[in-house]
């Protein structure tokens, strides 16, 4: 069943967020298939980074519903993108995910993530993951480290 593309809420434009990347995440290598799709917007607040994501049959976990690692790997990947936006080149050392409420199948979703703090190479971010009218369905804190210049080379 195909899914129309992610219509940005009012004051939201698109972005991506990883602009140093030549490559795309897993989470949307495949735009059109029946597992996560997502679409990313930079907000009206300063920094927040948004996203519309929808999960199709691919990320079953409970009968009907979307898998909690399907969940977390959005949340992370919103947290890394947040921080590659605001110009902190980092990776996950530590995330924690709480989930709130089990999410059907073929839902489409807001994601909303931003760096809560930064300490030297720590990046402290957040980012929930909500159903349209707005109830939390998980929450995750991430703790994000800066990667030093040759990390990033290519080898």
């Amino acid at each position: 069943m195909p899914v129309p593309p992610a219509t940005p809420e009012p004051g939201w434009t698109p972005v991506q967020p990883f602009l140093s990347l030549d490559s795309h995440s897993f989470l949307v290598a495949n735009p059109s298939g029946e597992s996560v799709r997502i679409a990313y917007f930079r907000g009206p607040a300063a920094g927040a980074l948004y996203a519309k994501a929808w999960f199709g049959r691919e990320t079953q976990g409970p009968p009907g519903h979307v898998h909690g690692g399907a969940m977390a790997a959005v949340l992370d990947e919103a947290m890394g993108g947040a921080s590659w936006m605001n110009g902190y080149r980092s990776v996950a050392a530590k995330i924690s995910v709480s989930f709130i409420a089990m999410l059907k199948l073929e839902s489409e979703t807001i994601v909303a993530s931003r760096v809560e703090r930064v300490d030297g190479r720590k990046v402290y971010l957040r980012a929930t993951l909500s159903d349209l009218g707005g109830s939390a369905i998980a929450e995750s804190d991430g703790l994000f480290i800066v990667l030093r210049d040759e990390a990033l080379k290519n080898t």
